[in-house]
């Protein structure tokens, strides 16, 4: 009796089991988070939404430095800015492997400190960072959280129903820090990010070689460059170092490595790596495209 009524509970829990399994797989096909236009998209979803085409032909990749140094729209070599917020180098690796992308004859990597940082806070809804045994709204919750707390909020009367965007971007940035806050902001990233050695940025390195030899296997031209870096802020020595084993790391493999540390003045810059949108990224373009063309 007391198995018959096991038995009976436990139908009910599989197919409850089932159902949520079902509206789940449902939920991750459906693309309703990152095509419905009601969520704040990533920077790797904004791209994918800005070209939809399965196969982009020459991509150039860095963090959130290179979003705002590289225009799409004034540029003459036409490749796809996949600048990303907290983007490392290890998340390409997870994107060419795990078939989130496909390049088609040429990859760039714009390469910095923040792409080559082991514990860099990369954003935690880019979708290779979703564990196999993790379902698709657990992955979501924050988003599906905000969502919905949003829309409650809406009804209660203490704010708005989210409506569809559709013509999200990535984050600019404008204008220039005054040498005040550069000072400021040199001492905080210091603290967070240049306070050890090389091994900081061990797992990176690793990741790069990873990429070098991917493009070797899969016919794709890979070139490498180091970023400007605004010259009324000193150098780190840890930063120099690491330019330099990416340089060594490039060389190694054959793969030409194009150092823009000292490229740009001071005026470009927003801050120590990001460029004011309005200057500094139309004069980044003009350069790097004599280089990307070449």
């Amino acid at each position: 009796m007391r198995f018959t009524r096991f038995l009976k509970h436990g139908g009910w829990i599989a197919a409850v089991l089932i159902v949520a399994l079902l509206a789940d797989c449902g939920l991750a096909a459906s693309g309703f988070i990152p095509e419905s236009g009601l969520f704040r998209l990533n920077d790797f979803e904004i791209t994918r939404h800005d070209h939809p085409e399965e196969v982009w032909d020459r991509v150039i990749f860095g963090s959130s430095e290179l979003v705002s140094a590289y225009r799409e729209d004034l540029t003459q070599a036409d490749y796809v800015n996949l600048g990303m917020d907290y983007g490392t180098v290890r998340d390409l690796v997870e994107m060419l492997e795990g078939g989130h992308i496909k390049v088609g004859s040429e990859l760039v990597l714009a390469l910095n400190w923040c792409a080559m940082y082991d514990e860099m806070d990369t954003n935690p809804t880019y979708p290779w960072h979703r564990k196999w045994y993790q379902p698709y709204a657990y992955f979501q919750r924050d988003r599906l959280q905000a969502f919905v707390m949003d829309n409650v909020n809406a009804l209660l009367g203490s704010g708005d129903f989210r409506t569809a965007d559709t013509a999200q971007h990535k984050i600019f940035y404008y204008g220039n820090m005054t040498q005040a806050e550069l000072e400021e902001r040199v001492e905080r990233l210091h603290g967070l990010y240049f306070n050890g050695g090389m091994e900081l940025y061990a797992d990176n390195l690793a990741a790069l070689d990873e990429v070098f030899a991917y493009c070797a296997e899969n016919g794709i031209r890979v070139r490498a460059l180091w970023l400007p870096e605004n010259p009324l802020v000193a150098l780190e020595p840890l930063d120099v170092e690491l330019r330099e084993q990416c340089r060594a790391a490039s060389e190694a493999a054959g793969v030409t490595f194009y150092d823009m540390t000292d490229a740009l003045d001071a005026k470009c810059f927003h801050d120590t790596g990001h460029l004011d949108y309005d200057y500094g990224a139309v004069v980044f373009t003009e350069v790097l495209d004599q280089w990307l063309l070449s």
